[in-house]
């Protein structure tokens, strides 16, 4: 069955459907040394992202808590045929990887260097919109595992730790 035609607040591994998916998760072993039951975590939570950005292309991003759940799409990615199909079955659309460009890096740098309030004020926003997103859609456990334990676990440092050669 479809994503779209479960209730929100009864998303489960089964839910979000995606043929073939040890082939993601052991790309994703090939990529960075973690062990099966680990890389399957990473995949159910890139899965539950994928959803929530289905449901707010232009309200939701990934920023550094989230790094090993962006790390995960881009192994997802490479597997276009599954990647593919998968959104299709559950969302009808194709969720579009969007990096952020250099330019607005930049201007980003620069606002903060003019007018650093204003840009924190703008920052604390946009993060109390995205938190308020996954708490309606995904509840409140999957906040302060996004936010608190994927952090403490999965830091930059870590991630270019296990990233294999």
């Amino acid at each position: 069955m479809a994503l779209l035609e479960q209730e929100l607040d009864t998303i489960d591994n089964e839910s979000l459907e995606c043929e073939n998916e040890e082939n993601i998760i052991y790309g994703f072993m090939d990529r960075y040394d973690v062990n099966y039951d680990e890389a399957k975590e990473i995949f159910e939570e890139t899965k539950k992202w994928l959803y929530l950005a289905s449901k707010s292309e232009d309200s939701v991003f990934i920023d550094k808590p989230l790094q090993i759940i962006d790390e995960m799409w881009h192994t997802f990615i490479l597997h276009t045929r599954q990647y593919y199909d998968f959104c299709l079955t559950n969302f009808k659309k194709l969720i579009h990887h969007q990096p952020t460009p250099r330019y607005e890096k930049e201007a980003f740098a620069l606002a903060l260097e003019a007018n650093p309030t204003r840009l924190m004020s703008e920052h604390e926003e946009k993060m109390k919109k995205q938190f308020s997103l996954i708490y309606d859609h995904l509840g409140p456990k999957t906040l302060m595992k996004w936010y608190e334990t994927l952090p403490q676990k999965y830091s930059s440092e870590y991630i270019n730790s296990i990233k294999k050669a």
